[in-house]
């Protein structure tokens, strides 16, 4: 089949970058460069956190992006869009005209969005463009009937799917399920949701984010805490943190030098201080607050168990796929999660790890404690869960794959 003759031109669209909460997508933007892939990044704003990623710039990807700048009030975006309309129009009619079409891009044409993308692709041309996040896909599907590109594809992450479409109607997705070439899910949970909410069971793969196994050295439980618990996430009620709260009072009674590192900030944070106090347990529960990828490294070096309790929130909102639990068996670590959503998908029960039902204190103890005592099963689960996730999670390994796929759309367009 014809192949372009230059490296696969690939446009990936995210909202803020990067972000020390999705290093995944900075690593996974890293591995299709490395893999020969020409990638420029358009993102909607220049995140706070990019001094916190060397690599960012290190590999060149600063100058690969793109930002949009969209303004993040809807009174200034009203404000400019008169100008970039007319601006736009003067240049592609077309596209200035689409980006206005509340019937097939719904809240990206509602909130004005379509003008910035319209306007930043405008002379610019991608074999395909690649959206992270559901919502990202309907500038997919505008970019590709503006003819930006050849074909684009759409990854689902998690909160796009389980609660985006309930705030935005269930139909949101319509024009992305209609017009994308291919859908990848993080997860086989995710991807069930996404084919439930109308998208052709035919267009989904499955392609969890990764990681870079190097960054993540295998824990020598001989320098460990004896102990110690470490989670590692925003505090947000899908995260879970009151149920394995109420758990450490049963933990310490049998083990009173036990302590939990909880790294991550939220607002949740004094309610769950002030439950800490309530059970008397303060002393033993470190909130470490945002952590940078360096401190996390030192809290999984010196953790002997890693514990996610995650829950399906109030609104609906679920974790994804649960990273966090793949760096940790990545650096050799038993973890304890729960039976929740995508988790199962990326943590070996009873080989790499126990997950327990949701809101279960009393089993997410039992769990613990059993890897407090049985020292020899959880070095055989720390090794297993480090093998498990170098052979599955590794980015190199999954921007090959993905590139594969970028490949197969592209022969696809050049022949249709």
């Amino acid at each position: 089949m014809a192949k372009p003759e230059h490296p696969m031109r690939v446009a990936i669209i995210v909202n803020s970058f990067p972000e020390i909460s999705e290093k995944f997508l900075l690593n996974a933007a890293i591995g299709l460069m490395n893999a020969g892939v020409d990638v420029t990044v358009f993102a909607a704003h220049r995140s706070q956190d990019a001094l916190a990623h060397p690599e960012y710039t290190a590999s060149g990807l600063d100058a690969r992006t793109v930002y949009l700048n969209i303004p993040r009030s809807m009174k200034q975006r009203l404000l400019q869009a008169p100008g970039k309309f007319f601006s736009l129009f003067a240049q592609n009619a077309g596209a200035a005209l689409r980006a206005l079409d509340i019937g097939r891009y719904r809240v990206f044409a509602k909130n004005l969005k379509l003008l910035w993308f319209g306007s930043a692709f405008t002379g610019r041309y991608f074999d395909v463009v690649h959206c992270h996040f559901g919502m990202n896909g309907l500038a997919g599907a505008y970019l590709k009937a503006c003819r930006f590109c050849g074909s684009f594809l759409t990854t689902f992450h998690g909160s796009d799917i389980n609660t985006y479409p309930s705030r935005h109607g269930a139909d949101v997705y319509r024009e992305v399920y209609r017009t994308a070439n291919l859908v990848t899910v993080n997860t086989a949970f995710t991807g069930g949701k996404v084919a439930a909410n109308g998208c052709s069971s035919a267009l989904i793969r499955i392609h969890p984010v990764g990681l870079i196994p190097a960054d993540y050295a295998a824990v020598d439980r001989t320098n460990v805490r004896p102990h110690s618990i470490l989670t590692v996430g925003r505090l947000v009620e899908k995260k879970g943190h009151e149920f394995l709260l109420r758990a450490m009072p049963s933990i310490l009674e049998q083990f009173p030098d036990t302590v939990w590192h909880i790294a991550g900030d939220g607002h949740l944070r004094e309610p769950l201080e002030r439950l800490s106090r309530e059970l008397g347990i303060e002393g033993s529960v470190r909130f470490e607050g945002l952590c940078d990828a360096d401190k996390v490294r030192s809290l999984y070096s010196q953790s002997a168990v890693f514990v996610l309790p995650s829950v399906t929130a109030p609104d609906g909102d679920m974790e994804g796929q649960g990273l966090v639990l793949q760096e940790a068996q990545c650096c050799g670590i038993p973890v304890v999660s729960t039976l929740h959503n995508g988790i199962p998908d990326g943590v070996l029960d009873g080989v790499s790890g126990f997950l327990v039902p949701e809101k279960d204190s009393p089993a997410l103890a039992k769990k613990i404690l059993y890897l407090f005592t049985h020292e020899a099963d959880a070095r055989k689960m720390g090794a297993e869960g480090r093998k498990f996730v170098c052979s599955r999670y590794d980015t190199a390994i999954l921007a090959a794959e993905m590139k594969t796929w970028y490949q197969e759309l592209t022969d696809r367009s050049s022949t249709s």
